[in-house]
C-alpha cells in the first residue's frame, strides 16, 4: 500500500521524520522510504502512523473523500402572506332597476 498522504499529514501536523518515528516505534527509514513510495506499508503500520497523525487511513493512502463543493444557494422565496378567509360581503343592491325585457302590464277597466 503506497502512502500518498503520509507526507503531507505529517507536515500539517508540524512533526518531522524523527519525531514521527518516535510517536509510531517505527524506524526513521521505514519512514522516509514510505512517504517515497520505496515500502509498502502493512496494516499495522498504517494504523499507526493514522493515530500518531489525527487522521484517517484513507487520507494517509491518499484516498480521502472530499467534502463536495458547496453550491450556490437559490435565492429565498419571498413569504406566502398569510391566509385570511374570505370575508362574507354581500353585494350592494343597485341604484335603480334595468328590466332587460319589456314587461307588459294590463290595468283592469274601472
Amino acid at each position: 500500500m503506497k502512502l500518498r498522504g503520509l507526507r503531507q499529514a505529517r507536515q500539517r501536523s508540524g512533526l518531522s521524520i524523527s519525531q514521527l518515528a518516535d510517536l509510531t516505534g517505527l524506524r526513521r527509514d521505514t519512514i522516509t522510504h514510505l512517504e517515497h513510495g520505496k515500502e509498502d506499508a502493512q496494516p499495522y503500520v498504517l494504523r499507526r502512523l493514522a493515530a500518531a497523525l489525527d487522521s484517517s487511513s484513507a487520507e494517509l493512502l491518499g484516498v480521502a473523500v472530499l467534502e463536495p463543493p458547496t453550491l450556490p444557494q437559490p435565492p429565498a422565496r419571498p413569504a406566502p402572506p398569510p391566509h385570511r378567509p374570505h370575508e362574507a360581503t354581500t353585494p350592494e343592491p343597485p341604484s335603480s332597476f334595468t328590466c332587460v325585457r319589456p314587461i307588459q302590464l294590463t290595468v283592469p277597466a274601472p
